[in-house]
């Protein structure tokens, strides 16, 4: 499980990351989760998405983001914005109450959950 939370500790969403190596970079957890963000909504592009990154034309809102047009998004770009987010210390990673960076490798069976805190809404430029 990935929650993503604000920094003062209200929960703001998350995501079950499923299909998962035995072993995996947190930058590979990180990845397939907003790929699977991403595939999701685009099987079936809708009003909001629900996202650890905030795609460029759409509005935050209590269920997710609010798209102005529905469109379908394009993952990497979600994805390179989280990793820009991260390396600017916008998007930080906490796993069992330490930081941890996208290059650290994991067993995911031997933790729950991967904390994404964010300072503010990591927006995907032209995504």
């Amino acid at each position: 499980m990935m929650r993503d939370q604000s920094r003062a500790g209200h929960v703001l969403g998350g995501a079950r990351v499923a299909d998962l190596p035995d072993e995996v970079s947190i930058r590979d957890v990180v990845r397939t989760r907003i790929h699977g963000e991403v595939a999701a909504y685009n099987a079936g592009p809708g009003p909001v998405f629900c996202g650890l990154v905030q795609p460029a034309d759409a509005v935050r809102h209590s269920d997710g983001f609010r798209m102005r047009q529905p469109r379908p998004l394009d993952a990497e770009l979600l994805i390179a914005a989280a990793e820009e987010a991260i390396g600017l210390g916008m998007l930080w990673l906490r796993l069992d109450d330490r930081p941890v960076d996208l290059d650290e490798l994991i067993t995911p069976a031997d933790h729950d959950e991967l904390i994404a805190v964010l300072e503010r809404s990591v927006v995907a430029s032209g995504s």
